[in-house]
């Protein structure tokens, strides 16, 4: 019986021993678990504070200088205006700009589809010197804004619109001036990323005259690769890549426009307005060179043939019937022999643009942002972007970051 008595009682011990160690315990647990919480929740409160900045656009703002020139040509013809010209020459100076304004991504709910529009505001100066020897010299300008929208569907069709209103005037007529406006409409299709076609409709006047003309394109190739293009009534552009940062064109494209042009000279004695118009147009078939020698910097050089030259002069006088369609009456025409010219341009890029991959929708958005210029002037800005897209690398190496690896934590 004492025996019984005994082991009840050593029992008895161990278990306040044993509730007394639980008690102890509990508390520490308890403590433990509210410090990492505390910890987690300190450290979700310190992610969330940090503010990272991320690019709001696939496009960069982009400046665009250009410069061309060819060189002076008699006018052999003999009548009255002509011998008056004496000779003609052309130097033509652009200054371009496109910047992206609003950008809107919507991803399908599985994420696998992701169709975007961007919003860009364009801008466009332009001094063009037509110097004739028996003239004073003439400084026609044009300048404008103006507005595009490309919608990318993220299937296999992309939309494309610009309207860009601009002013013509001369400088030796002070407070004069004309207003105009060209347009581009058209949609685009991939088929894959190594044939694609586009159609709409533009209205331009690099043909010298306000035409409404359908838009037809079509490319072979790849745009990061070699490709030809046919856009009418744009161009047709042959792309060799020779290296990662140089690019060989070979293109035919046409350049010209209307402007006002002042009657200080009496060139015109009709006209009780002080004023006429001066057209233009050539057919350029030249090579170019681009390099892209940074991610905001890229140049070009070109050389080549103008042919086709014509000159047009004509009063709104006598076309008033046909005020919003092509002109039909001029009081003077010519056509010049065909001339070498050169041409020299830039691009400078600003700021930063979200990461496009290998998306074959977004580099036809940039090659239709580039190949339709601001400004309806004819001009190929280089696509810098794409070639860059196309060899992204990270510089990260393996001693970069081996100090943010711990196999302990595995």
């Amino acid at each position: 019986m004492s025996l019984n008595v005994k082991c009840l009682k050593q029992l008895n011990n161990k278990v306040i021993k044993l509730l007394k160690h639980i008690q102890f315990v509990r508390p520490v647990l308890v403590s433990s678990g509210l410090l990492f919480f505390y910890t987690a929740l300190k450290a979700q409160t310190a992610y969330d504070s940090l503010k990272i900045k991320v690019p709001k656009h696939f496009f960069q703002t982009a400046i665009l200088l250009d410069a061309y020139s060819k060189p002076k040509q008699t006018i052999k013809e003999t009548d009255p205006t002509s011998k008056r010209l004496k000779d003609y020459a052309v130097k033509q100076y652009n200054l371009s700009f496109y910047t992206p304004i609003a950008t809107i991504n919507n991803y399908s709910h599985d994420s696998t589809i992701n169709d975007n529009t961007h919003y860009l505001l364009t801008g466009n100066f332009m001094l063009l010197q037509p110097q004739f020897g028996g003239l004073q010299q003439h400084l026609l300008t044009k300048m404008g804004l103006g507005f595009r929208l490309i919608h990318n569907t993220g299937k296999k069709g992309l939309f494309f619109a610009e309207f860009s209103p601009f002013v013509t005037s001369d400088n030796t007529l002070k407070g004069a001036n004309y207003w105009r406006m060209a347009s581009t409409i058209l949609y685009s299709h991939l088929f894959n990323d190594r044939f694609n076609l586009r159609i709409g409709i533009t209205k331009s006047f690099l043909w010298g005259n306000r035409h409404y003309l359908p838009f037809f394109g079509v490319r072979i190739g790849k745009l990061d690769g070699v490709n030809l293009s046919f856009q009418f009534p744009r161009n047709i552009n042959l792309q060799v890549p020779l290296s990662q940062s140089v690019r060989l064109n070979a293109y035919v494209k046409p350049q010209g426009g209307m402007f006002l042009f002042s009657n200080v000279d009496t060139l015109y004695f009709k006209n009780t307005d002080r004023k006429f118009h001066f057209t233009r147009y050539e057919v350029l078939a030249g090579l170019r060179l681009d390099v892209t020698a940074t991610e905001h910097f890229a140049f070009y050089v070109a050389g080549g043939i103008s042919g086709r030259n014509n000159i047009t002069l004509y009063s709104e006088q006598a076309n008033t019937k046909y005020k919003r369609l092509p002109l039909r009456k001029t009081f003077y025409e010519l056509n010049t022999a065909p001339t070498g010219f050169i041409n020299l341009g830039c691009v400078i890029r600003f700021g930063k643009r979200k990461s496009i991959g290998k998306n074959t929708n977004l580099y036809e958005a940039i090659d239709l942002n580039n190949s339709i210029d601001p400004g309806d002037n004819g001009l190929i800005i280089p696509n810098s972007e794409i070639r860059k897209a196309n060899t992204e690398r990270s510089n990260l190496k393996l001693k970069d970051v081996q100090d943010l690896i711990d196999y302990n934590d595995y």
